[in-house]
């Protein structure tokens, strides 16, 4: 039987390599393994998430968390920067959660990329994910959030 063609799929490899790839997705990224701003950035976005949704006022409480309203205006910049930009809600774990969630580890990458100074590796994260043109206002947005958290 013919097979439709499909141009996005994985290009077929051994099963071997395949379980491979499987098992390392399947197996959640710790927060632990990331820098200490990249840390308090997803923090601080999970108790953005978690204000948001006991209406109580983001900025509010992460000017009190952070110490920095600046710093706590950069989170809220980026959030709102990502919502505009990611295909779909951002999905968030609790603030006591060491494991990190698809979109947390998606935006723990950028952040790390960011420190870096690498804009190829921030681009080659969010590739597939978020549209190019949208690259630039969340390069300057992560930049600005931690150059207030590092």
């Amino acid at each position: 039987m013919h097979q439709p063609a499909r141009p996005n799929a994985l290009p077929a490899c051994d099963e071997p390599l395949r379980n491979a790839i499987v098992a390392d997705l399947a197996r959640p990224r710790k927060i632990h393994d990331y820098a200490e701003p990249v840390v308090t950035l997803v923090v601080a976005i999970r108790l953005m998430a978690a204000a948001m949704q006991g209406n109580c006022d983001p900025l509010v409480e992460l000017t009190r968390r952070l110490g920095s309203i600046t710093a706590a205006k950069a989170v809220l910049d980026l959030a709102k920067a990502g919502s505009q930009a990611w295909p779909e809600n951002v999905m968030v774990n609790r603030p006591c959660c060491h494991a990190l969630s698809p979109d947390e580890a998606v935006l723990a990458d950028m952040a790390s990329a960011v420190l870096a100074g690498d804009r190829q590796q921030f681009a080659a994260v969010l590739e597939g994910l978020v549209r190019r043109e949208r690259h630039e206002r969340l390069y300057g947005a992560a930049a600005a959030v931690m150059a207030e958290l590092a």
